[in-house]
């Protein structure tokens, strides 16, 4: 009798020590590297330590200088080629391992288990899939497609709205261009039926443009997305240039922006940004609207820009031509002109 609090207090400690902590739980994005962490405080340089997965598949071995991806046979073959310890760390105990290029079945519970000192160490890994249209997938509640309308016009944009229904998880929901800029929209309207959401986005958007509504669901990473194409009246379109008449010594370039309202600055500019002296713009007004033509006269080979701002909708747009003339020998901008130039040059050198 006197044994008994002597076998409980054993197989109590022995249940305590067979006990796994759960360790630390790491989320990455499929593609991206991962570490997972083990060490121990003493030096490892000529000792062994084993990785494993669920607790069944060998991920890497590491033993007194030897290795899965080098010498050592057994490395399942969903790690072959992709995991690599720190060498450098092995004399601080650190026992660490690098899976590259991660995929989605690497998802799992890790074990690092040192031999000699019969210490186990565990990870948790949750590699996460790229954000995508899940759609095709099957994935209850992934929010379909959204659909855009436009609700309205006015002198200072163009209304848009955009619907995402019976989504779960909730969506997070976003006004961007092209470009895959954030734009500011007003605050969503939400409604919830059993779990499902349904949420409205508006904005107002003031340039002529693409734009896009995407709705994004991170837990299961699911996005999808609709596009549309705006013509906001009044945003002055890219201008049009011509040339009226040239000679080899100069050019006289016409820009014209049709159809602007409010009504838009035009000017000319070099391919530096610097503005150019030109001719008085002639200006028409048809209900609101304006028709600018600006006239200039160049004498160099470059690169000129005309450029129509409307500053008060923050809307501007350019058009560039190059312009080559056969006698000004300034245009060193441009490899034709140089390289006729130098031609020149050549032949006038070889018949002295």
């Amino acid at each position: 009798m006197e044994l008994l609090p002597l076998c409980v207090c054993v197989l109590m400690w022995a249940a305590a020590a067979s006990a796994e902590e759960p360790g630390p739980e790491i989320t990455v994005i499929e593609g991206h590297d991962v570490t997972l962490p083990c060490s121990i405080s003493e030096d490892i340089t000529a000792e062994r330590f084993d990785w494993r997965a669920d607790g069944q598949k060998e991920v890497y071995v590491y033993e007194g200088g030897l290795s899965s991806s080098k010498d050592l046979s057994g490395q399942h073959e969903q790690f072959k080629g992709r995991v690599s310890h720190f060498p450098g760390g092995l004399k601080d105990g650190n026992a660490s391992i690098k899976i590259s290029n991660t995929k989605v079945s690497d998802s799992g519970k890790y074990s690092c288990e040192f031999r000699r000192t019969n210490q186990t160490q565990h990870v948790k890994l949750l590699v996460d899939g790229p954000l995508k249209d899940r759609g095709d997938e099957n994935i209850p509640g992934a929010a379909l497609r959204p659909f855009i309308r436009t609700l309205g016009e006015s002198q200072d944009g163009v209304q848009l709205q955009c619907e995402v229904l019976g989504a779960s998880p909730k969506p997070e929901v976003q006004w961007k261009d092209r470009e895959g800029n954030i734009l500011p929209a007003e605050e969503p309207k939400i409604s919830e039926r059993g779990g499902s959401y349904d949420i409205t986005l508006q904005i107002k958007v003031t340039k002529t443009g693409y734009y896009r509504c995407v709705s994004t669901q991170e837990t299961v990473r699911h996005q999808t997305e609709a596009e549309t194409y705006v013509p906001v009246r009044g945003t002055a379109q890219k201008p049009n240039i011509v040339t009226i008449d040239q000679t080899d010594n100069w050019a006289q370039l016409q820009c014209e922006v049709l159809g602007a309202s409010p009504k838009p600055e035009v000017q000319w500019k070099d391919r530096e940004g610097n503005i150019l002296p030109a001719e008085e713009p002639k200006i028409s007004e048809r209900g609101g609207s304006y028709d600018i033509t600006l006239q200039i006269k160049v004498t160099k080979t470059g690169y000129y820009r005309c450029v129509s701002t409307q500053e008060t909708i923050r809307h501007q747009t350019e058009a560039e031509t190059y312009i080559y003339l056969h006698g000004s020998l300034t245009g060193w901008s441009d490899p034709v002109s140089v390289a006729v130039t130098l031609l020149v040059v050549c032949v006038v050198l070889t018949v002295l």
